[in-house]
């Protein structure tokens, strides 16, 4: 993959996080509902949920994604990069980016381990949730400092909210 495909998709993953109200510590969603301000749902572009890139062999990069209780996913796993990076992730649902679970905790790449937690909330952008729905995490790791993806892969969430 070149540097521009890659930054291609970074920023596509940087624009939609923008355009959603993502960034730190905040949801990936707007302030206002739009029961409220009386607009249409905005619709997270599909492509964020189709799009992935290898990571090498030698990274070997091990991460799995899973339901606990009703109302979390969980995303644990490693990698052993060539450097530091900053983990990004957003969850698909029904193969459509979704702001119905969104992040409660930072996620976390430090010696090699990966961690991150989302919770269902009441999303505002994306597809609304469905218990039922096929949920896929879409994990990326950013290099540092320039904030290019090592990769971006997808990790089927296993199990189903109790």
């Amino acid at each position: 993959m070149t540097p521009l495909v890659r930054l291609l998709i970074f920023s596509g993953t940087a624009l939609f996080l923008a355009a959603c109200g993502g960034g730190g510590e905040v949801s990936p969603t707007p302030a206002s509902s739009p029961e409220a301000t009386g607009t249409p749902r905005a619709v997270a572009p599909a492509f964020l949920c189709r799009n992935t890139t290898d990571p090498r062999p030698e990274w070997n990069v091990q991460v799995t994604a899973k339901w606990k209780g009703e109302d979390r996913i969980v995303i644990e796993g490693s990698a052993d990069l060539p450097g530091l990076g900053t983990v990004n992730y957003w969850v698909c649902q029904d193969g459509e980016a979704t702001g119905s679970l969104q992040r409660s905790r930072e996620p976390e790449y430090k010696d090699g381990k990966i961690k991150a937690e989302s919770k269902v909330v009441e999303g505002r952008v994306g597809p609304a949730f469905d218990a039922n729905a096929h949920f896929d995490v879409m994990l990326s790791i950013l290099g540092q400092p320039v904030q290019v993806s090592y990769f971006i892969i997808r990790v089927p969430v296993e199990g189903k909210p109790e």
